[in-house]
């Protein structure tokens, strides 16, 4: 997984124009998901079997990857309502 002090602080949104957020979040998303997708993957592929050490670090990244997302949906939950608030 990435470093996170590698990303943009997401807090700094509210200066940014709407399509800065998106390009932001594109940014943001982007990872993790691919991490999920190739780590779903390879946990079922029936052609590659996995260790129970594998499991375990799989299980972790794949855990990362859902922190990852859940801060970045929190703060553009903020950032949307602090839009509505104008």
């Amino acid at each position: 997984m990435s470093d996170p002090s590698t990303r943009p602080d997401l807090q700094q949104w509210d200066n940014l124009r709407p399509e800065q957020v998106i390009d932001s979040l594109i940014y943001e998303i982007y990872h993790p998901v691919s991490l999920l997708g190739s780590q779903l993957k390879r946990l079922t592929d029936d052609e590659d079997p996995i260790s129970e050490d594998d499991y375990e670090a799989i299980f972790e990244q794949m855990h990362q990857a859902v922190r990852q997302l859940s801060r970045t949906v929190v703060h553009l939950k903020r950032y949307s309502d602090g839009l509505k608030r104008g």
